[in-house]
C-alpha cells in the first residue's frame, strides 16, 4: 500500500489546519475563556451567529494550542450529515480501511469510539446543521474528548451552546487599525465610522480594512467609498464591504473570484482553477495569495499544493454577481467539464495519482450531486465508471462511500444505497449476514433516525407497500415470494389502474397521448401503475408509463420534474438496448436540458443523439437534435459552434424542401450572428426568415422576427427603424394577443425610444409595460418596471412625486431590492432639495397601477 496522509487528518502543526489561520482574535478573550472552561469540564460547546461574525476565527485560536498536543486537532469541514458519512470521514484521518471499506459503517461506530480515544484529538466539527447526528456522534463515538462545533444557528443539545455576537466598538476600531496598519490615532473617528459602518462584525472590517490599504486611500477618503457601496447593498455590510473590495479588483482577480464562485462548493486546488481558467498554476497561486491577503480568499495547502476557499459570504457575492450578468450557467459547465477532464487524467492508464484525486473529491460528490438534482445523472454515472478503474485507489484511501453515492446520484433512485440506510446507527455487537438483502428496516425507540429524512430516504419502500391498498389478481400456481420469476406475459394481468381511461391502452406508444387527451390525467394514478410494473419488472409497461407521465409533466410546464422522468426513462430503454426508445428520449430530455438551462447536459445529449439519429438515416429526427444542440451551444456562449449547427440545418432544410425547418433555421441563424457581433449579416438572415413565415401564415413568428429585427438595428444605432420595427412587432403581438411577446416589446421600444432621445415616448412605453407586469402578477417583472420608469422620470424634478408613489408599491412587492432601496433614498433627498427650490410636483391621482393603466388605455 502506497504511504500517504489524508487531508482530513489531525493537524499536528497550525499550518496543517484546513484554513488560513488569522491569529489571536481581538476582543475575544472573556469568550475563549468561557469556552476554554466547559472543555476542561469535558463538555462540547456550540458556537453559533451569523456568518462573518468570527466565530471560525475563535475555534482557531483555540485549534493552534490544540496543536500542540499529541492528539493534534481532527478538523471537519462542511456539512456532517449523514452520521455515516461523518464516520467514513474519521476513519479516513486515520487510514483506518475497516472502517472505510465497511459494508455498514453506522456499524463501526464503535470502532470509531476507540480510535478516537486512542489518538485523544481536539474534534472540531466547522458546519454543523443536524442536531440528532451530532448528538449521536457525540454519544457513541466521542466520550470525554474536548469537541467544539460551529453553525450559524443555536441547536439544541446535550452540550453548551454560546453564542458570538459583533465587537465592542473599541476592540471593532481596534481590528481595523490592527489590519490596515494604523499606528497613530489621526484618523479616529474615521476608523470608528468605519467600523460602525460594517457593524463592528470581525470579517467585513478586516476585509474593509485590507481594501483601503490595496486602494492607497485614508480611512476618510475609504468611508465615503464604502458608505455609499454598503448602501448600494440595501444595508448590508458584510456584502457591502466585499463589494467595495471586489469592485477594486482587476479584472484578473475579479475573474479568479468569479471563478472561484462558479465550483460546486466555493473551493479547489490551483490545478483545476488552473485547467479551468487557462492560466499557469504559478499565476493562479501569485493572485490568490493577494486575494488571501485581501481576505476574499483562504489559502492553504493539501497534499503540498495550494488549495482555495471562498468565505461563505464571499462565494454567495461571487454566485450573486454571476447570476446577474447571466454567466453562472456557463462557468459553472466548464467547472463541470474541466472536473470530468481532471478525473479523466488522474484514473487513466499510467497516469492514477490519488493525492489528486482525494483533493477534487468533495467537488466530485457535490457536482455529481447538483447534475442529479437538474435530472443529469449521466455526470455521476461517467465519475463512477473512472473512480472504479482506480479500485485501488478507491479502496486504500477510503472512498467506498462516495462511490456508492456516485451510484445513488447516478440511479436516480430516491433510496439510499442498500449497504448504507440512512442514519440508523448498528452497534458492532448486532448480527450482519452480508448475504442477506434486507427489503424493510424497523426501528424502536433508541434508533438513530429522523422522521423527516426517513421519509425522504425510503420513498420507494413506502411505495411498494402502498400497493397492497389497490386490486391486484393473484397468480395462480405462484406464491408471494416467487414474483421474482415473474415473466413479461405476467405483466397483462395488471388491473389497478385503467388504462383505458387514460387514454393509455395495451398496444399504445405513449406518442398516443396527445396534448388534448393530457388535461385530466391523474399523474399519481400513473405513478401506481409504473411502481405496480416495476415491481413485476415489466420495462416495457415501465417505458410507457414513463413517457407518458412526462408528457403529463411537460404539459404542466414542470420541466425539471419532465427530467427525472426522461432520465428514468432513458435508463431503462438503455438496458432493454431498446435504440428506437433511446433516441427518442434523449432528443426529448436534451430539449428540455437545454429549456431549463442545463445547456452542457444538453449539448452532451444532443450529440449522443444526432450520431443515432444520422446512422440510421432519421432525418426528422436529425433536425430536431440539431436545432436544440444549436440552442445549447448559443446559451454556452459558444456562437460560433451555433452558427455552424444552425447552417447545417438550413443546408439540410433547402436540400429537401423543407420550408418550415428552413425557418426556423433562419430565425434562430440570425440569433447567432448577431451574438457574434454582426447584425448586419443577422438584419439579411431575419428578412428571409420573415418572408418565409408570413408565407407559412405564422403571424406570431413574423412578430418576432421584426422585434429581433429592432434590436439588430438597434445595435447599429439606427434607432428610427429600431422604433418603427418594435411597433409593428407590437401590433402583431396584441393581434395574436401574446402578453409576454407584448410586454417585450414594449419595453425593448422604450428602450430605443430612449436611446433616440424621445423621452416622453420612452415613458409612455414604460408605463404601459408596467401595466402588462401587474397583469401578469409577477413581482419581479412588476419591480422591474418600477426601477426602469422611476430611473427615467428622476430626470424630470417635477414628477418625482410620482417616482415616490411608485416605489412605495414596490416596496410592497420586494422591500429588500436593493435597486429600490436605493432609488427611494435618492428620490427622497432629491424632493427635499427640489421643495426647498419650490419646485412643484405634478399631482397624481389613484394607484401606481392605475397610473400605468392610463397609459395601457391609449393603445
Amino acid at each position: 500500500m502506497a504511504i500517504f496522509t489524508p487531508h482530513e487528518a489531525p493537524a499536528k502543526e497550525i499550518s496543517a489546519l484546513p484554513l488560513m489561520h488569522p491569529g489571536r482574535p481581538i476582543g475575544r478573550d472573556e469568550l475563549l475563556k468561557e469556552i476554554y472552561t466547559h472543555l476542561q469540564k469535558n463538555t462540547p460547546v456550540l458556537l453559533y451567529g451569523k456568518e462573518g461574525v468570527g466565530k471560525t476565527a475563535i475555534v482557531a485560536a483555540l485549534a493552534a494550542a490544540y496543536t500542540q498536543q499529541a492528539g493534534g486537532v481532527l478538523w471537519l469541514n462542511g456539512d456532517t450529515r449523514p452520521l455515516a458519512a461523518l464516520l467514513v470521514r474519521v476513519g479516513r484521518a486515520y487510514n483506518a480501511i475497516e472502517i472505510t471499506n465497511a459494508e455498514q459503517p453506522q456499524a463501526m461506530a464503535g470502532a470509531v469510539a476507540n480510535l478516537l480515544m486512542q489518538h485523544k484529538p481536539f474534534i472540531v466539527l466547522d458546519g454543523v446543521q443536524d442536531a440528532f447526528v451530532t448528538a449521536q456522534f457525540l454519544e457513541k463515538c466521542v466520550g470525554k474528548l474536548p469537541v467544539v462545533m460551529i453553525s450559524t444557528e443555536e441547536i439544541v443539545g446535550n452540550w453548551q451552546s454560546i453564542a458570538v455576537d459583533k465587537l465592542g466598538d473599541m476592540d471593532a476600531a481596534t481590528l481595523f487599525k490592527q489590519k490596515g496598519g494604523i499606528n497613530n490615532d489621526t484618523h479616529e473617528i474615521d476608523v470608528y465610522g468605519i467600523a460602525k459602518l460594517c457593524k463592528y462584525q470581525p470579517l467585513p472590517i478586516v476585509i474593509a480594512s485590507r481594501a483601503m490599504v490595496a486602494a492607497k486611500q485614508t480611512p476618510a477618503q475609504f468611508f465615503n467609498v464604502l458608505d455609499s457601496v454598503i448602501k448600494a447593498n440595501a444595508g448590508d455590510s458584510v456584502q457591502g464591504a466585499i463589494a467595495s473590495s471586489y469592485r477594486a479588483l482587476n479584472n484578473a482577480l475579479q475573474g479568479l473570484i468569479l471563478l472561484l464562485g462558479a465550483t460546486p462548493k466555493g473551493e479547489a486546488g490551483v490545478e483545476l482553477l488552473s485547467s479551468a481558467g487557462g492560466a499557469p498554476q504559478d499565476a493562479i497561486d501569485q493572485a490568490m495569495n493577494i486575494l488571501s491577503q485581501l481576505y476574499l480568499v483562504e489559502r492553504f495547502m493539501r497534499y503540498g499544493q495550494p488549495f482555495y476557499r471562498l468565505h461563505s459570504e464571499v462565494f454567495a457575492f461571487a454566485q450573486s454577481t454571476l447570476k446577474s450578468s447571466n454567466r453562472l450557467g456557463a462557468l459553472q459547465a466548464k467547472i463541470q467539464e474541466t472536473l470530468l477532464t481532471y478525473v479523466k487524467k488522474y484514473t487513466s492508464v499510467g497516469g492514477v495519482n490519488g493525492d489528486k484525486l482525494a483533493t477534487e473529491m468533495e467537488n466530485v460528490l457535490a457536482t455529481a450531486e447538483n447534475a442529479s438534482d437538474m435530472g443529469d445523472k449521466s455526470i455521476a454515472n461517467q465519475l463512477v465508471t473512472l473512480l472504479l478503474n482506480v479500485d485501488d485507489f478507491v479502496k486504500e484511501r477510503g472512498y467506498v462511500y462516495e462511490v456508492l453515492k456516485l451510484r445513488q446520484f447516478g440511479s436516480g433512485s430516491t433510496t439510499a444505497f442498500p449497504a448504507y440506510p440512512q442514519d440508523s446507527l448498528i452497534t458492532e455487537d448486532d448480527e450482519y449476514d452480508e448475504d442477506v438483502v434486507i427489503e424493510s428496516v424497523g426501528f424502536d425507540d433508541d434508533d438513530d433516525y429522523d422522521d423527516d429524512e426517513y421519509d425522504e430516504e425510503y420513498d420507494e419502500d413506502d411505495e411498494e407497500e402502498e400497493l397492497t391498498l389497490f386490486e391486484t389478481k393473484d397468480y395462480e400456481g405462484e406464491d408471494e415470494d416467487d414474483s421474482d420469476d415473474l415473466d413479461d406475459g405476467d405483466s397483462e394481468e395488471f388491473v389497478a389502474v385503467r388504462f383505458d381511461d387514460l387514454n393509455l391502452r395495451e398496444g399504445m406508444d405513449s406518442n398516443a397521448l396527445k396534448a388534448d387527451a393530457l388535461t385530466n390525467i391523474d399523474v399519481e394514478q400513473l405513478r401506481m401503475a409504473l411502481n405496480q410494473a416495476k415491481q413485476h419488472r415489466d420495462t416495457t409497461r415501465q417505458l410507457q408509463i414513463l413517457k407518458a407521465i412526462g408528457k403529463v409533466q411537460v404539459k404542466n410546464a414542470k420541466d425539471t420534474e419532465a427530467i427525472v422522468t426522461y432520465s428514468e426513462a432513458l435508463q431503462i430503454s438503455e438496458t432493454a438496448n431498446d435504440e428506437d426508445s433511446v433516441l427518442e428520449t434523449l432528443d426529448i430530455l436534451s430539449a428540455l436540458l437545454t429549456k431549463t438551462g442545463n445547456s452542457s447536459a444538453a449539448v452532451m445529449h444532443a450529440t449522443r443523439a444526432l450520431q443515432m439519429a444520422t446512422e440510421r438515416n432519421d432525418r426528422e429526427t436529425r433536425l430536431s437534435v440539431l436545432l436544440t444542440l444549436g440552442d445549447a451551444r448559443q446559451d454556452l456562449g459558444e456562437t460560433v459552434e451555433a452558427e455552424q449547427v444552425f447552417s447545417q440545418v438550413l443546408e439540410i432544410s433547402r436540400q429537401t424542401g423543407d420550408m418550415q425547418n428552413e425557418a426556423l433555421a433562419l430565425y434562430k441563424l440570425g440569433y447567432a450572428q448577431l451574438d457574434g457581433g454582426d447584425p448586419e449579416q443577422a438584419i439579411q438572415t431575419w428578412e428571409q426568415a420573415r418572408e418565409l413565415f408570413k408565407a407559412q401564415g405564422k403571424r406570431d413568428y413574423e412578430g418576432r422576427v421584426l422585434g429581433n429585427l429592432a434590436v439588430a438595428y438597434g445595435e447599429l444605432d439606427r434607432w428610427s427603424e429600431a422604433i418603427r420595427y418594435h411597433q409593428t412587432a407590437l401590433h402583431i403581438a396584441r393581434e395574436v394577443r401574446d402578453v409576454d411577446e407584448e410586454a417585450l416589446q414594449l419595453n425593448n421600444l422604450a428602450q430605443a425610444q430612449l436611446n433616440a432621445n424621445k423621452l416622453p415616448d420612452a415613458l409612455l412605453s414604460y408605463r404601459q409595460a408596467l401595466y402588462l407586469a401587474y397583469v401578469s402578477g409577477v413581482k419581479e417583472d412588476i419591480v422591474a418596471g418600477i426601477v426602469d420608469l422611476v430611473r427615467l422620470m428622476m430626470r424630470s424634478n417635477k414628477l418625482l412625486g410620482v417616482c415616490q408613489l411608485l416605489l412605495q408599491d414596490a416596496e410592497n412587492y420586494d422591500p429588500n431590492d436593493r435597486d429600490v432601496i436605493a432609488l427611494s433614498q435618492s428620490v427622497t433627498d432629491k424632493l427635499s432639495q427640489v421643495g426647498a427650490q419650490g419646485i412643484v410636483q405634478t399631482p397624481v391621482t389613484g394607484s401606481a397601477r392605475d397610473y400605468a393603466e392610463n397609459a395601457y388605455s391609449l393603445l
